[in-house]
């Protein structure tokens, strides 16, 4: 992990001014918090480990006011330039992609600052929050792209916008783009959509699901029995009763609009045994293939959930900078200031694709794996640390599974990565012989 984040510093020097010169410490800290699990930032003042001392920067851990400082002066057209230079747009191009766009929203419990409220499904209610926007390669499971604003936006603000911004830097040669309803809140929104399908025409297609008005819901359950396909599922678990879904292909007009302009509607039910009713999951579509493989890549949008879990659970997503200035002079209109927010979320999502790189160069099968079960099994694991005038040895004590760690250890040692911070020395990781002798005791 290393060498990703030794990249991105080298990015970072170039687009970030840093008159105050806490670059290196703050970003390297930032990076490698993520990794072995430094939930806040204010934990900086327990944490006494030489092995991470020497991979933030010094010989001693970093100080939570040098950290903290950095980040809460971050520009906002440095970090989109550090952005635009880190997304991984070389993974779809010239390729057929399958990119899933979605908000996550960052609740916050400030009372002294009235921030715009947005809706928070965790807590089913509008709250105060902040909230990332991210594009998220299915293909791959990687993030491409990632965007804050305040939590009184929403998908639809934004949904042409990174659309474009797909097209046009990923550079694809046919990208289906995959929206939940956030995106569809207003006819019109679902309509700027579709004309953009129109102007990048055959290289678009968009797939989104509609929101569930009850006058279309009632169109929609008074379909004709005879109109829909059914077929049968895996249960939720093994040896479960498989489940039946019945798919329908429909029009919906738009308000204010005729007839001709209809857009292509799947309409899923899902049916559920017993006295609950039917799940109805409406979807409307510019692809030209059959209702079940418009539904099956649309299901493929759970792998971008998942990520988001991924960031909460193991990488502390919700735990990111304000995006509020706090230094505003009223309180009651706080300014916004996207730096810092957007900085931290886009390491998230940074170190959420090296990982995943990561993972998959191991010599068993780790590919899918947390973080939490890689920080578990790899990252946090004891050693001694050797310096030499030319190297910084690091000797990892023995421990299960460890042969999994031989060809990446490796290829990271044949790299010859070095510190620029401790005289250049060159970085060695070794592991302690396993004798393959019987264990004594128990």
């Amino acid at each position: 992990m290393l060498g990703p984040v030794l990249n991105w510093l080298a990015i970072a020097r170039q687009c970030f001014a840093d008159p105050c010169g806490g670059l290196t410490r703050g970003l390297l800290t930032s990076a490698f918090a993520l990794l072995v699990g430094l939930e806040r930032i204010f934990h900086l003042e327990q944490m006494e480990d030489a092995g991470f001392a020497r991979l933030t920067g010094g010989r001693r851990c970093p100080s939570r006011y040098s950290v903290g400082g950095w980040r809460r002066h971050l520009p906002w057209y440095e970090v989109d330039a550090f952005c635009r230079r880190t997304s991984p747009w070389h993974l779809i191009q010239g390729d057929i992609a399958l990119v899933s766009y979605d908000e996550h929203t960052i609740p916050r419990w400030t009372h002294k600052f009235n921030i715009p409220k947005g809706y928070v499904t965790t807590r089913n209610k509008h709250m105060r929050c902040e909230k990332l926007f991210y594009s998220y390669d299915l293909s791959s499971g990687r993030y491409l792209a990632v965007r804050a604003t305040p939590g009184h936006w929403g998908l639809q603000d934004l949904a042409v916008t990174l659309t474009q911004q797909t097209l046009q830097r990923g550079q694809p040669e046919y990208l289906h783009a995959l929206f939940d309803a956030g995106a569809g809140q207003s006819d019109a929104g679902v309509r700027a959509l579709w004309d953009l399908t129109q102007e990048y025409d055959p290289r678009l297609t968009v797939t989104m699901r509609a929101c569930r008005y009850p006058h279309r819901v009632k169109l929609w359950k008074a379909l004709p029995g005879e109109q829909f396909e059914s077929f049968w599922e895996p249960g939720p678990y093994v040896d479960a009763p498989a489940k039946e879904i019945r798919l329908a292909e429909t029009q919906t007009v738009l308000k204010g609009e005729s007839p001709e302009q209809a857009l292509r509607t799947i309409i899923c039910r899902e049916v559920v045994p017993g006295p609950k009713k039917d799940r109805w999951h409406p979807l409307f579509t510019t692809a030209v293939v059959t209702p079940l493989e418009v539904l099956t890549m649309f299901r493929a949008r759970q792998y971008h959930e998942q990520a988001y879990r991924v960031g909460v659970y193991d990488e502390f997503l919700d735990a990111v900078p304000c995006g509020y200035d706090k230094d505003s002079p009223d309180p009651k209109r706080p300014r916004f200031d996207r730096g810092p927010l957007q900085m931290i979320g886009w390491l998230v999502a940074l170190v959420y694709n090296a990982v995943g790189d990561w993972a998959a160069s191991l010599s068993e099968d780790y590919v899918d794996c947390h973080i939490r079960t890689l920080r578990r099994q790899f990252f946090n694991r004891a050693g001694t640390l050797y310096e030499t005038p030319e190297a910084l040895v690091v000797n990892l004590e023995r421990f299960a599974g460890q042969e999994a760690l031989v060809p990446v250890i490796d290829e990271f040692n044949a790299a010859e990565h070095r510190l620029p911070w401790l005289e250049n020395r060159r970085v060695v990781v070794a592991l302690t012989p396993n004798n393959n002798q019987p264990r004594s005791g128990p």
